[in-house]
């Protein structure tokens, strides 16, 4: 998981050895670019913001003419004086939330699927404080759920490339193994969710300070009318 530096500056998500790791920050603002590229209406709005820029405006007007945009209809009926912070800021501060919640998701996803050793049994963890998190986040869940959570979670493991042999394994010798394996997988998970929990509200709380310095450094400390 990443760390905070010494000299206090933002943390950084972890990478494999050799490669520069990236900070907090940048993941954000990356994933919300990607949430926003992914949005044919927000893409437009950000042209048109763009567009009211005068440092951005003649470039834009001879880019993208080749990639097929029509300027006069894009720009019609829309002001020309220059977008304000607070409206640039508006407009970017969804798609940064939802950067920041990949990112801690991510963060999460690190620890469960790729730093612990890779057994059937953390693998059944895994799914289990993922689909659970999704489905009730914090709170207990119904019975209802309960039963939801672990079809989804026990499929995940039994089609999973480390579960499928495992699961076949205990299969072949008879219906009981794989019934104990499993209650005691059901009792585990549900004791290991609390320090998941603890983990995410971790995650979390880095991300959205995270969040915070990113929209500080892009916007100032102004809120959003």
């Amino acid at each position: 998981m990443s760390k905070k530096s010494k000299n206090g500056k933002a943390r950084e998500l972890s990478q494999p050895r050799g490669v520069k790791p990236i900070s907090f920050e940048a993941a954000i603002f990356i994933f919300g670019l990607l949430n926003m590229s992914a949005n044919q209406a927000a893409v437009e709005h950000a042209l048109k913001l763009a567009l009211r820029d005068s440092d951005l405006r003649d470039t834009l007007r001879t880019w993208l003419p080749s990639l097929g945009e029509n300027i006069d209809t894009l720009i019609a009926g829309e002001p020309t004086d220059m977008p304000s912070k607070a409206a640039i800021r508006a407009f970017a501060e969804p798609f940064l939330n939802t950067g920041a919640g990949v990112v801690a998701y991510a963060q999460m996803a690190d620890i469960y699927l790729f730093r612990n050793e890779r057994t059937p049994e953390n693998i059944m963890y895994a799914f289990y404080n993922g689909t659970r998190f999704i489905i009730a986040g914090e709170r207990e869940p119904t019975d209802e759920e309960k039963k939801r959570i672990w079809k989804i979670a026990l499929w995940l493991a039994q089609t999973s490339k480390i579960g499928a042999p495992h699961w076949k394994e205990l299969e072949s010798k008879g219906p009981i193994y794989l019934r104990e394996w499993i209650d005691k997988r059901k009792d585990d998970a549900r004791k290991k969710y609390k320090t998941f929990l603890s983990q995410m509200k971790r995650a979390q709380a880095a991300t959205n300070n995270a969040l915070a310095s990113l929209m500080s450094n892009m916007f100032g400390d102004e809120e959003t009318p």
